[in-house]
């Protein structure tokens, strides 16, 4: 008896990857940084797990670190094309910083963005909200409203985000968002407490997908849930497969001084399943390994006669 193929295809295409939105605080991030190149190999790898990254913490004023990070991206292993969008430099003093967006450019696309307009200054970084397209029947785009908060105002900056959610729901007329970043959502900076009593906790719809025990940070003498990821909307909900922090130091084997060098916080990620919904059909230049793989999982009573 023959597998159908059919059910070749099935199995192929369960095994194909979800996709992948990442946010990462890369620490100060400058042209002197990325030049470096240990820096520069990890930074590599790390974006190259995603299919939309969310960089913060960019502080190059030269301009020329994200065109020479995504010089060496798209050398890397043929995953791309990846582009970057990339907000103003923001901030209140001479300390500035940019949110910047690196996407797989054949995957996704930029359908809209805009710096929110925080008339009251409740931001020490306003969010960069920016609208991609996504490859699914379910969800073709998806709202991202990324913000880096201030320790010092923690809970009226994440309060504040509510805020712009309502803004950008009325604007773009959508309610699947996710909104995502450096919270600085735990610990000293935000007491369990004052979290739960948030407007994003409290109001219905919200999914806080990186739970609150969970460590984003590099340092072992640190345990903190920094770094979060919220969806809303039920279809964005619907596609939900998976969320984590990255542990970059252990799967690239770096000891905690050279994982500093890169950052002091874990990329945090979530996976939609179902995002990437064709099925491609088998080629004649489909591998007999791939085939074999895909055969490997049948059930005994389905494998095929010898």
């Amino acid at each position: 008896m023959h597998c159908p193929a059919a059910l070749l295809l099935v199995l192929l295409a369960s095994g194909a990857k979800a996709f992948r939105i990442c946010a990462f605080n890369a620490q100060r991030l400058t042209l002197a940084k990325v030049a470096r190149e240990q820096v520069m190999d990890t930074l590599v790898q790390i974006l190259a797990r995603c299919d939309i990254m969310v960089l913060q913490e960019v502080v190059d004023s030269s301009g020329s670190a994200i065109p020479l990070l995504l010089r060496e991206l798209n050398r890397f292993d043929g995953s791309g094309p990846y582009k970057s969008l990339s907000s103003p430099l923001l901030g209140r003093s001479t300390y500035m910083e940019k949110y910047v967006y690196v996407y797989r450019s054949h995957k996704t696309q930029v359908l809209n963005y805009y710096v929110y307009n925080d008339k009251d200054d409740l931001f020490a970084r306003e969010p960069f909200v920016a609208q991609f397209t996504l490859p699914s029947k379910v969800l073709p785009s998806l709202v991202l409203v990324p913000l880096h908060t201030t320790p010092k105002a923690v809970e009226k900056e994440l309060n504040a985000l509510y805020d712009v959610f309502l803004h950008v729901s009325q604007h773009w007329q959508s309610k699947d968002m996710i909104l995502l970043g450096d919270f600085n959502a735990d610990c000293a900076s935000l007491t369990k407490k004052r979290l739960d009593e948030l407007v994003l906790r409290t109001e219905p719809g919200f999914h806080w997908v990186i739970a609150d025990g969970e460590d984003t940070t590099v340092r072992a003498s640190t345990h903190c849930a920094y770094d979060r990821i919220v969806l809303h909307g039920e279809r964005c909900q619907s596609l939900l497969h998976a969320a984590a922090t990255f542990d970059f130091p252990r799967n690239f084997q770096l000891t905690e001084e050279e994982a500093l060098n890169i950052s002091d916080h874990y990329p945090v990620e979530v996976e939609l399943s179902q995002a990437v919904h064709s099925i491609q059909p088998l080629s004649l230049a489909t591998s007999a390994a791939a085939v074999a793989a895909a055969l490997s999982f049948l059930p005994p009573q389905l494998s095929p006669g010898v």
